[in-house]
C-alpha cells in the first residue's frame, strides 16, 4: 500500500515495555492523530525499536535483515552509531523526536511520490501504444469473460445450483442413503471435544471473558484472528481448507493460541483479510464437525427449544433449518418429535441442533411432558406462605 498524503502511515513499535508503549502511542496520537497510527510490525512504514529491551537486539537484527529498505529509529540509554537507523539517546527529547519522525515521514513519502510517477508514466506509454491495442481482436466470447469476471472488490451474485447446493448439504448434514438415518444409532454421535470445534469454542470463550483478541496457528502456518469485542474475526483459511481440520482428531498443542499485542483496530487496519461474524464461523465449523451428528452425551428424549433464533442471513444453511427453528420456538420438541412432524432427514435435525448447542441456542425441556402436574401442586403449597406470614407478623408485633 501506498500511503499518501491522506492515508495515515502505518508505525511498529517494537521492545517497548509495558509503560513506555501507551505513552509512546499516546505521543504520536497527540502530533500526528491523522498522519500516523500503530501497526503491526509488517506492515509499517517506518519502525520505533527500544534497543534497551530484553529482546533489542534480536529485533534490531531482524529490522536489518528483513527491513533494510524502511527507516528505523532506535531508541538507547547508551550512545550508538548503527548503520542504516538514527539514534537517538534516551531520556528523549520530545522536539528531537518529533522532528526525526517527521523527517523519516517526508522521506518515505517522497518515495511513494516517485514510484507513484513511475507507475503512472509506465501505464501512458503502454496506452500510447496504437499497434499493441490495434493487434487484440476482441470476440464475442473473450468479450463476456472480460465483463462478466467480477471485480477485486465485487461480489458474483448468483443462485446456487442443485449441484452447489447438495454439496452443501453433503458437508453439513453428512449422507443419508435411504433417508431414515443411522437405524442402529451406533454412528449418531460424535466427539466434539477432540477435534478443532471444541478448540475454536474454547479460543472464543476465553478472548470474550478477556476481552483481548487472539490468534490461532495451525502447524502449516495458517492462522484464524478472533476479534471478541467486535465479534468478529480474520479466517486466512478457505472453506475447503477448513473442512477437512474440522473432521481430524485435533490435540490443543497441534493448534497454538495466543494472545494478540495488538488492538482489534490495528489489527484489522493492518490486514487484507475481509472480516466475517465470529459466530458464523463457529456455526459452520461446528456443521462441518458433525456432519448430520449429534454432540456425544445429547439426551434424544429431552424435549428441547431455542433461547432465540439464530441469524439465518449470514450462516450456513439449508432450507428444512428454519422449518426446525420455527417449530422449536413455538414449543419445544423431542428430536425424535421433530423429525415425524416436519417429516425430514434426520442428518438435517442432527446437525442443525448442533450448530445451535455450539452456540448455546439450545434450551432443555426435560420435564415438558410432565408439565401440568408439578405446577397443581405448587398451586397447592402457595396457599400456605399466608398463614405463615401471618405468624411471622405476630411474633414481629411481639
Amino acid at each position: 500500500m501506498l500511503y499518501t498524503s491522506h492515508e495515515p502511515m502505518g508505525i511498529a513499535l517494537l521492545g517497548l515495555n509495558e509503560k513506555d508503549q501507551p505513552m509512546m502511542e499516546m505521543f504520536l496520537q497527540r502530533n500526528w492523530s491523522s498522519e500516523c497510527i500503530v501497526v503491526p510490525d509488517h506492515q509499517a512504514k517506518l519502525c520505533i525499536l527500544d534497543l534497551d529491551g530484553v529482546e533489542g537486539d534480536k529485533l534490531l537484527q531482524r529490522q536489518q535483515s528483513d527491513y533494510s529498505d524502511r527507516p528505523l529509529i532506535v531508541l538507547s540509554v547508551h550512545e550508538k552509531s548503527i548503520e542504516g537507523a538514527r539514534v537517538l539517546r534516551k531520556p528523549l527529547r520530545t522536539e528531537q523526536l518529533r522532528k526525526t519522525i517527521d523527517d523519516c515521514r517526508s522521506m518515505i513519502l517522497q518515495e511513494n511520490i516517485k514510484i507513484t510517477k513511475a507507475k503512472a508514466e509506465s501505464e501512458r506509454i503502454v496506452r500510447i501504444k496504437p499497434s499493441r491495442v490495434s493487434a487484440i481482436r476482441v470476440t464475442p466470447e473473450s468479450d463476456q469473460k472480460r465483463y462478466v469476471k467480477p471485480g477485486k472488490n465485487q461480489r458474483r451474485l448468483s443462485v446456487p445450483s442443485a449441484v452447489s447446493q447438495a454439496r452443501i448439504i453433503q458437508s453439513s448434514c453428512g449422507n443419508s442413503a435411504d433417508g431414515q438415518g443411522n437405524k442402529n444409532g451406533k454412528d449418531d454421535y460424535y466427539n466434539h471435544q477432540q477435534n478443532f470445534q471444541e478448540i475454536l469454542k474454547s479460543a472464543i470463550d476465553s478472548c470474550r471473558s478477556q476481552g483481548k483478541p487472539a490468534h490461532l496457528f495451525f502447524q502449516d502456518g495458517k492462522s484464524i484472528t478472533i476479534l471478541p469485542k467486535s465479534n468478529q474475526c480474520l479466517n486466512a483459511i478457505t472453506d475447503s481448507k477448513l473442512k477437512p481440520r474440522c473432521l481430524l482428531k485435533l490435540k490443543s498443542d497441534q493448534v497454538q493460541v495466543l494472545i494478540s499485542e495488538y488492538s482489534e483496530s490495528q489489527l484489522l487496519i493492518g490486514t487484507d483479510v475481509i472480516p466475517q461474524p465470529l459466530d458464523a464461523l463457529l456455526w459452520k465449523v461446528s456443521l462441518w464437525s458433525s456432519r448430520g451428528r449429534l454432540p456425544l452425551g445429547t439426551i434424544k428424549d429431552s424435549a428441547i427449544g431455542i433461547r432465540q433464533w439464530p441469524n439465518m442471513t449470514r450462516l450456513l444453511t439449508i432450507p428444512d433449518f428454519i422449518r426446525i427453528a420455527a417449530l422449536w420456538s413455538k414449543k419445544p420438541r423431542t428430536l425424535a418429535e421433530t423429525i415425524e412432524i416436519l417429516n425430514i432427514e434426520i442428518s438435517y435435525v442432527y446437525a442443525f441442533f448442533s450448530a445451535c448447542h455450539a452456540l448455546g441456542l439450545i434450551q432443555y425441556h426435560s420435564g415438558y411432558r410432565k408439565h401440568g402436574d408439578p405446577v397443581k401442586k405448587a398451586t397447592e403449597k402457595s396457599a400456605n406462605p399466608g398463614i405463615l406470614r401471618r405468624i411471622l407478623r405476630r411474633l414481629q408485633a411481639v
